[in-house]
């Protein structure tokens, strides 16, 4: 896997999230440039979404429910974080990135539901 520490191209691919590392993803979330803290929320919540997916395919929160309840809704809280700075920036990617969100925000909100 190859990990990418530089800012992102002009016209960033939300195909590209799963190459940043975690620590360039935090420091765009952290940048005053609302379009790559946007695009680094993004991100971030893509391949958050990319993690819990895999380890529902492969069973791994079969034994704990209430501990992946509460993992749902701390994702469900962070898809809508991401949701209101791409709101915020109003870019013209923000709404690519704000469907991908919605679908995000659905699926996570069907999940913590109890």
């Amino acid at each position: 896997m190859v990990l990418v520490f530089t800012a992102p191209a002009t016209a960033q691919a939300l195909e590209d999230c799963g190459r940043y590392a975690p620590s360039t993803l935090e420091a765009w979330i952290s940048s005053s440039d609302l379009k790559l803290a946007a695009y680094g929320y993004t991100c971030r919540m893509i391949n958050i979404d990319a993690t819990l997916s895999q380890a529902m395919r492969e069973g791994v929160q079969a034994g704990d429910s209430m501990t992946w309840m509460e993992t749902y809704r701390r994702t469900l809280e962070r898809v809508r974080e991401a949701s209101a700075l791409n709101r915020r920036w109003a870019g013209p990617e923000a709404t690519r990135n704000l469907a991908v969100l919605t679908r995000l925000e659905v699926k996570y909100r069907r999940l913590a539901a109890p």
